[in-house]
């Protein structure tokens, strides 16, 4: 199931906002104790408040107007405060109703087994849609709808149709949010996040949610373990995948915890996580956490790698922390045709070598292959299997029914890193896990069935990606696969320079005396975005990035400036990679 927005509806609309929630796996039962308290108590707040000060009421009304028309959310909540109480009819429709009432927004839900491709887009003025109940309704031109191919399931004007009802049977759930007016992400963020903590009121541990943003047909950037394409949103990535940014008070609790700022934390390289404040908190109080990452090995290493690692041997530094470091050889071996179990085991010790380079303690790290180690994960790994369902794992990735089962399994393994410290330190203990934010997806579905567990939920720190070297656009990320995207740790002096000169995407001008006059934009182009990764010294970025923006420097220029920085790097890292060949033992955990 797809669901997108057209070009036409932003054109007309171009603050209109759709948010979509899936839940998945909940026993839809007649009510709910959790549920009936919250109804009272926006019973007795509508009693006592002023329609007239309710600004989003004011704002759906003018809409509604604009159009000759009133808006039913107004009727029931002056019935409401005639003495009427919110219907109950089962929890997953009731918690669409409390939303309405407490928040004032337009909201849908369907049964996610009844629905199809789906696109928000402008009414015609030619259709119609058949309302529950079995009344037909003309649609008013440019209203806004809700189509599945040439069929209307929905109006914001009207509400939804006979063929969009979460009925006692639904089990999964498809709610919408309809902003058709201006409305801050803040705002968005509340009414989610409340409409996210009532569900967890009727949540079993079988349950999933999952939160993302409609994006414009044909322009949606993809983020997925497997696949980054296009260009991102961080900040929708953060909705989408229901993270938290890390705001300036968790930054300051960093600094003082850790005696400095990182620059990944000032830039927001890192700039998402989920349950880092607990980390914190636990860390002040003398209780130690572990640190777990990780990388399924495909081929070489490349930069775009190197980012996650570079920081948490900081934060292995900073914080003490012992390091366990997942090398998940069956992953690619599961999800990729063109690579064998002897493919992955080989690039995973030519991978180990790139890590151990890095400089992490051996005292503190611990390595492992999930082939090799599979005698200590995999009971683990079959505890956390059979929380999790196939349709939540289905609904999560995406996964047709022609997945192998292998694939289906894999999350199971990410989970065991989360456990072990627990196991090894023979007590709850805490997991902070460094990673791209594409990797946080696998952790979500740990979140939901640590605690059942016994055992705390992982916190995740979460950057954003190393463009490739043309950028993110159609290619994404940086690729192992993609040789023009990519600079790898073993490239020599001159590979690097060609390719950084080659393939970096400039953001110069196109002669020299337009770019003298003009300057360049540092936003877009690579090198200069490549030098916030690498370039550590504040003072000199900020100058690179007003000489280019001025004029001053050049575009040849500036390539030349990282293809230094980065050789600089690679020349030394690469003889610490040789040395690494006689230290593997020391990291290695095995059966």
């Amino acid at each position: 199931m797809k669901i997108t927005v057209s070009k036409e509806l932003l054109a007309r609309y171009p603050t209109a906002r759709f948010i979509a929630v899936k839940a998945i796996g909940f026993s839809n039962s007649k009510e709910n104790p959790g549920l009936e308290k919250e109804k009272r108590t926006i019973e007795s707040a509508l009693q006592k408040s002023k329609l007239e000060e309710n600004s989003r009421l004011e704002k759906h009304k003018k809409f509604h107007a604009s159009f000759g028309k009133s808006y039913h959310l107004e009727f029931e909540m002056k019935s409401i405060q005639s003495g009427k109480k919110l219907p109950t009819r089962n929890v997953l429709s009731d918690i669409l109703f409390i939303t309405e009432m407490k928040h004032t927004c337009i909201m849908s839900g369907q049964d996610i087994g009844t629905v199809k491709d789906m696109v928000f887009d402008i009414a015609s003025g030619n259709e119609a849609l058949t309302l529950i109940g079995g009344k037909e309704q003309k649609i008013k031109k440019e209203d806004i709808v809700l189509r599945s191919g040439p069929d209307v399931l929905i109006s914001h004007l009207f509400g939804p149709g006979d063929s969009t009802k979460i009925t006692d049977k639904t089990v999964d759930a498809l709610y919408l949010f309809w902003f058709a007016e201006h409305i801050s992400d803040r705002e968005i963020d509340s009414i989610v996040q409340d409409f996210k903590r009532l569900l967890s009121l009727i949540q079993s541990e079988k349950s999933t949610i999952e939160t993302f943003e409609v994006q414009e047909a044909g322009s949606e950037f993809i983020v997925t373990p497997w696949d980054v394409k296009g260009n991102i949103d961080y900040d929708k990535l953060v909705r989408q995948f229901g993270t938290k940014k890390i705001d300036e008070p968790l930054l300051k609790d960093m600094k003082a915890i850790a005696g400095e700022d990182h620059y990944f934390l000032k830039r927001k390289i890192f700039y998402s996580h989920m349950y880092l404040d607990e980390i914190l908190k636990s860390h002040k109080k003398g209780e130690k956490f572990y640190l777990y990452t990780g990388r399924a090995p495909s081929g070489p290493v490349h930069l775009g790698h190197i980012i996650p690692w570079l920081f948490t041997k900081w934060l292995q530094e900073k914080f003490d922390a012992t390091l366990l470091f997942q090398i998940p050889d069956e992953e690619k071996f599961l999800f990729k045709d063109n690579l064998t179990l002897d493919d992955t085991r080989k690039w995973a010790y030519e991978n180990i070598l790139d890590i151990i380079a890095l400089g992490f303690d051996p005292k503190k790290t611990k390595i492992f292959l999930d082939t090799e180690y599979a005698g200590h994960m995999y009971k683990h790994a079959c505890v956390v299997s059979k929380k999790i369902t196939y349709s939540t794992i289905k609904s999560t990735f995406g996964f047709e029914s022609d997945r192998n089962i292998g694939e289906i399994f894999y999350t199971a393994m990410q989970s065991v890193p989360v456990l072990l410290p627990s196991v090894m330190e023979g007590k709850k203990t805490r997991v902070l896990i460094p990673c791209a934010i594409d990797q946080d997806v696998h952790f979500r579905l740990t979140r939901d069935v640590a605690e059942s567990l016994g055992y705390y939920k992982p916190a995740t720190i979460l950057c954003r990606f190393l463009p490739g070297l043309q950028g993110m656009g159609e290619e994404g990320k940086m690729s192992s696969s993609a040789e023009s995207t990519a600079i790898y740790t073993h490239d020599d002096p001159k590979i690097v320079k060609n390719k950084i000169l080659k393939y970096a995407f400039s953001g110069g001008r196109d002669t020299v005396e337009e770019h003298r006059k003009l300057g360049g934009n540092p936003e877009i182009d690579v090198a200069y975005q490549w030098l916030t990764f690498f370039e550590e010294d504040d003072a000199k970025l900020e100058k690179i990035y007003k000489d280019y923006k001025s004029g001053k420097l050049l575009s040849g220029e500036l390539k030349m400036l990282l293809v230094d920085k980065i050789n600089n790097f690679l020349t030394a890292h690469r003889e610490k990679k040789e040395k690494a060949k006689k230290e593997i033992e020391k990291f290695m955990l095995r059966d």
